[in-house]
């Protein structure tokens, strides 16, 4: 036990374990640096989402090693996700993946990469360790917990979120609403219909620009959730929790699905900053990655994906600063052009996408009434 006050030394600390902060931990577990992962709860521990697991997620572990992308293959808990349905005023677009993505509670899938770092890579693990301070120090910063512990490195990587300690207290990024969503979430149990290898997304006329969601998970579950631009949602004064419970029993076709159905826990809300802008993603001795630096998909809310890649284009990165002994930020511009270099396209044209449907919701019907060509549908599910 660390007695309180006490300074620990590290070359490299990541704040965070989600996903983001255990991939930076697997690209740097060869690296022969003193790493630390301070995580703020005990594993297994939540965390509100949609659950949806893209394929980036499993093509960054194979990336750092093909044996961490093996292991995922024997992971009971996931649900491989084969067709996605969405649904626009009762017209529905089916899309058909032939690249796997799967859908995964949180708990679980987190659980399972904090195993992984513990099992493969050389990392110092301290849960319970809310971060409250990241303050200069000699050559680096010194991180500080809620218990008074202090943890010294000469570089630190924050992955810890949406609402990242790291971010408020090393640059000026502040919170957008035009670029950031809002969401409530709850699992539910004995839907009809449900089919555990499809995905649903729902818009609906009545809830623009909100979209609602229903992603199947282990033991015959479902996430099912409601979000929204955060600006819209002040500017209408939308009561997302209201809205949540108006959609399932206001929709046709929802109301007799969610008959029996029961909740499992309580409906939850979450916060989603997006990749619709670029924020300030390091500096001197450090690096965000994840939802700390914004990077969630701004059609899908999707973030697990990119966060993940980030995550490991940290932990690269982090080693070659030792390498060249360079922690400048300067030099720290490499691992922000890499990560634009990865995900800049995709969340450009998903950016313009969704402010298009934003300001022109008619083009909707538009969509969804060529959709049903199957050279439409074929570019919708390439580039979406």
């Amino acid at each position: 036990m660390q007695n309180k006050g006490s300074l620990r030394q590290y070359d490299v600390i990541i704040a965070g374990a989600g996903p983001a902060g255990c991939a930076a931990a697997l690209a740097l577990k060869d690296s022969g640096l003193k790493v630390a992962l301070l995580e703020r709860d005990i594993f297994p521990r939540d965390k509100v989402c949609g659950d949806a697991v893209p394929a980036r997620a499993i093509n960054t572990l194979r990336k750092i090693d093909t044996v961490l992308a093996d292991t995922f293959n024997s992971f009971e808990q996931k649900l491989l996700t084969r067709h996605t349905d969405v649904v626009y005023n009762n017209k529905s677009l089916k899309l058909h993946w032939q690249i796997p993505a799967y859908t995964c509670k949180r708990i679980d899938l987190d659980n399972y990469l904090f195993q992984l770092v513990q099992q493969y890579a050389s990392t110092d693990v301290v849960q319970d360790c809310k971060v409250v301070s990241v303050g200069p120090g000699e050559q680096g910063y010194v991180i500080t917990d809620k218990q008074g512990n202090t943890y010294h490195a000469k570089l630190v990587i924050g992955a810890d979120g949406a609402q990242s300690v790291t971010s408020k207290q090393l640059t000026s990024t502040i919170l957008d609403r035009e670029h950031h969503i809002g969401a409530v979430r709850a699992y539910y149990k004995g839907i009809d219909k449900l089919d555990a290898d499809k995905t649903e997304m729902y818009i609906n006329k009545n809830f623009l620009p909100g979209y609602f969601w229903i992603f199947p998970v282990a033991g015959g579950m479902a996430n099912v959730g409601f979000g929204m631009i955060s600006s819209d949602i002040v500017a209408k004064k939308a009561n997302l929790r209201a809205m949540f419970y108006d959609f399932i029993y206001g929709v046709p076709g929802l109301k007799e699905r969610f008959k029996y159905a029961e909740p499992v826990g309580k409906l939850e809300g979450h916060s989603l900053p997006l990749g619709s802008r670029r924020v300030q993603m390091s500096g001197d001795n450090f690096m965000l990655c994840g939802d700390a630096a914004s990077l969630i998909d701004p059609i899908t809310g999707e973030g697990i994906g990119n966060a993940m890649a980030s995550g490991r284009l940290a932990g690269l990165h982090a080693i070659r600063c030792f390498e060249h002994n360079d922690f400048s930020a300067a030099y720290m511009k490499t691992y922000d052009n890499a990560v634009w270099k990865e995900l800049g396209d995709e969340l450009l044209l998903r950016t313009r996408a969704q402010k298009l449907f934003r300001r022109m919701p008619a083009l909707l019907d538009v969509v969804f009434l060529v959709a049903g060509w199957e050279p439409v549908r074929k570019l919708i599910q390439e580039r979406f």
